[in-house]
């Protein structure tokens, strides 16, 4: 009885080496929803919203959540008021560096109107921060085309600056206006 009982428990073992070389994806998710709708909050106001095609998670040795199938997030001021929407084609969330990881026909709106097209950018909630160094095209409200290599941006792209800038910019007649005016004189 006691040899059975030794070959039971040896053969039960988990190599913690193999499990890593594998990897977690390898073993599944801990849960897998389709069409969901999430609602995150923070003190009992709404932060965001995230609807997902799928959204897997996994709590193996780290946790995070993977987004497939699309995903759209609108992200709430602390008025609970519509400050920024993301879309792209999947996402990730690091839950430990509080990272959220848009890829594949990133497209970022704020309120007034201004659009940013990427292929990836990161937003880091705890900071508001929006981070990229792919190439980016922001088309602004007023019809400026703006284009360049990397942006760091506010999570509500109030305030955002182009890296590495390029391409030719039109700037509109009316925000032209105060420099003939300086010209006039």
């Amino acid at each position: 009885m006691a040899i059975v009982i030794g070959i039971f428990c040896f053969s039960c073992k988990n190599d913690i080496g193999v499990i890593q070389e594998i990897g977690e994806e390898s073993l599944g998710a801990s849960q897998t929803v389709y069409n969901v709708t999430y609602t995150y909050t923070d003190s009992g106001r709404v932060r965001n919203i995230l609807h997902a095609g799928k959204l897997e998670q996994f709590v193996q040795d780290t946790d995070y959540v993977k987004v497939s199938q699309g995903l759209s997030l609108i992200i709430k001021d602390r008025s609970e008021r519509e400050s920024g929407r993301l879309t792209s084609d999947t996402g990730l969330y690091l839950k430990a560096q509080n990272e959220m990881r848009a890829i594949g026909g990133v497209i970022f709106t704020n309120p007034k109107g201004d659009s940013l097209f990427t292929d990836h950018l990161t937003w880091y909630s705890d900071s508001s921060l929006i981070l990229t160094d792919a190439p980016v095209r922001i088309l602004r409200a007023d019809g400026l085309d703006l284009k360049g290599k990397g942006l760091r941006a506010k999570e509500d792209f109030s305030r955002y600056t182009i890296l590495a800038p390029f391409g030719d910019i039109a700037v509109p007649d009316n925000l032209n206006t105060s420099n003939e005016a300086e010209e006039d004189q």
